[in-house]
């Protein structure tokens, strides 16, 4: 079933970019351009979903890292900060990616920067940890007023999340109320996981299952048969149908996590021709 008129369609993409200011970010005009190349090769439902997912998406910028990680520091300094006198810091990552810049250094490297401004941490002392070598008994041991700090700007479907812990908790001498997790982005699953195993969370905003934690039967199943309709669009679209370890996320930050849905950052192919995603990964 096509659409009747694509102008209906870019009218109404336009008051969307305008109502969650996109239009005021870098490059919104090639986002913009991408979208409706998109659902120009959609129909009417698939489109539908499209625009409802894009209402709830969240598109945080490098600008906006700042404010959310002071956020953040000052809530761990509100719980812990009396108490506290230094925190060592270690990146949410996979022992196999120990090498690697990931996400989790860059925070690292960015609260490295935000500290000096914030007045009430000149009292601690932080201390940056790359290694898992340099978690371990013979090198940590957390003394009454010391903290172990894990960070990343998304934490989604948990997998590395829980690579991390496994090999924190190879320390017997690092307990759970010792640990504290810090992301900008945490998806519910995880933060449900950590609250079980007693560790304490913080975040400048938590995200669900964009359509599984959303809708209901019998709603749920004929979303789901959309979204698998429109990911066939999508070349190798199975390896990361629904997002990574089908998270369903919704969040673009300095680079779009593969736990959201792939059609927003994975591209598509129509009739032959190849079309760039809105929020390109690569």
């Amino acid at each position: 079933m096509k659409k009747k008129l694509d102008i209906d369609i870019v009218m109404k993409l336009y008051s969307l970019f305008s109502d969650k200011k996109w239009n005021e970010i870098e490059g919104n005009k090639k986002v913009f351009e991408n979208f409706c190349k998109l659902t120009d090769n959609l129909t009417v439902e698939q489109t539908e979903l499209i625009f409802e997912l894009t209402e709830r998406y969240k598109w945080i910028t490098y600008n906006e890292y700042n404010s959310r990680l002071t956020q953040i520091l000052n809530a761990i300094y509100d719980d812990y900060g009396e108490t506290t006198k230094t925190i060592y810091i270690f990146p949410i990552i996979k022992p196999e990616d120990e090498e690697k810049i990931k996400s989790g250094n860059n925070i690292i490297y960015m609260i490295r920067g935000i500290k000096p401004f914030i007045e009430d941490y000149d009292k601690i002392n932080f201390k940056e940890l790359n290694k898992f070598d340099l978690l371990s008994e013979e090198k940590l041991k957390l003394k009454e007023n010391e903290l172990l700090l894990l960070v990343d700007d998304y934490v989604g479907s948990g997998e590395t999340l829980k690579a991390t812990l496994t090999e924190v908790f190879k320390n017997p001498t690092l307990e759970s109320d010792k640990i504290v997790v810090a992301s900008i982005i945490l998806q519910n699953d995880s933060l449900e996981f950590l609250e079980k195993v007693k560790i304490k969370s913080y975040s400048s905003d938590t995200v669900k299952k964009e359509i599984s934690q959303v809708y209901k039967s019998p709603v749920l199943e004929e979303k789901i048969r959309i979204m698998e309709e429109i990911e066939k669009l999508i070349p190798g679209g199975n390896n990361f149908s629904f997002g990574y370890e089908q998270s369903e996320a919704l969040v673009t930050m300095i680079r779009t996590p593969d736990n959201t849905f792939p059609i927003f950052w994975k591209g598509h192919k129509k009739n032959g021709v190849k079309f760039k995603a809105p929020f390109p990964r690569y």
